[in-house]
């Protein structure tokens, strides 16, 4: 029997700012085997002005030590690194947009700031807002950026996932970060095949990730080793249902 190909995804850790979960993404790094990491973007906070720790250095050792396949999806927060896009830079390979075929369904990842209105509008705006507002959350050690996505959000300022659907209707299962809200959908389109939406949420609030593994596409929230009786799976697509 052939073997099965891992793709772990994970997005928006943003290196560098307050509330980054770096440790405990080294510990999920550790205990999970897979056989490709995707970044699903916003990795780097290089919008704010970011400040790594020994945390940081013991991440990146990590991904060194896997020694595993790595593909970076450039996300907003880690815009800077577009000049490397659909190029390969220490064995990270960068790109704006990741499709694979797996289990005869095409998955497609992007960060998925391309549907936020907000940032397309104000993208300059935003650089100097965010400057601020990491000081800011130094100073009051408060989470301004997860209490300003849920606004967003209650205000509609993110495109509806059935466009973020209808505009990637190539892809029977779609993913993406950008919210920090981990979430699934899944519903059957005019044609009558199975479509899936994925957002892998965060490394700042819930720490959750995707896994692409036996077929299937899972969401799921890592707890540490204490906690592990209370592991949380949001949501299971199998592909036979396909």
């Amino acid at each position: 029997m052939e073997k099965d190909y891992v793709r772990l995804i994970i997005s928006d850790l943003h290196l560098g700012s307050l509330y980054s979960k770096e440790e405990s993404l080294c510990e999920m790094l550790n205990e999970i085997e897979f056989d490709e990491l995707v970044l699903a973007g916003d990795i780097i906070d290089f919008i704010k002005i970011p400040t790594f720790t020994k945390r940081t250095i013991k991440f990146i050792e990590t991904l060194r030590d896997k020694g595993k396949p790595i593909v970076y999806v450039i996300g907003n927060h880690d815009i800077n690194l577009t000049e490397f896009e659909n190029e390969t830079v220490a064995g990270i390979k960068f790109v704006s947009k990741y499709q694979f075929d797996y289990a005869n369904r095409t998955y497609r990842i992007m960060h998925g700031h391309q549907f936020d209105t907000g940032i397309v509008t104000w993208r300059f705006s935003m650089k100097i807002i965010s400057i601020f507002q990491d000081r800011l959350e130094r100073w009051l050690k408060w989470d301004i950026a997860s209490w300003f996505v849920r606004y967003k959000l209650k205000k509609r300022k993110l495109r509806r996932i059935w466009d973020v659907l209808r505009w990637n209707s190539e892809a029977d299962v779609f993913i993406m970060g950008h919210t920090h809200i981990p979430e699934a959908v899944i519903w059957i389109d005019e044609d009558e095949k199975i479509k899936t939406y994925v957002n892998t949420g965060d490394w700042i609030e819930h720490q959750t990730y995707a896994l692409v593994k036996d077929g299937q596409i899972r969401l799921k929230k890592y707890k540490k080793e204490l906690d592990k009786k209370e592991q949380t799976e949001y949501n299971i697509i199998d592909s036979e249902e396909t």
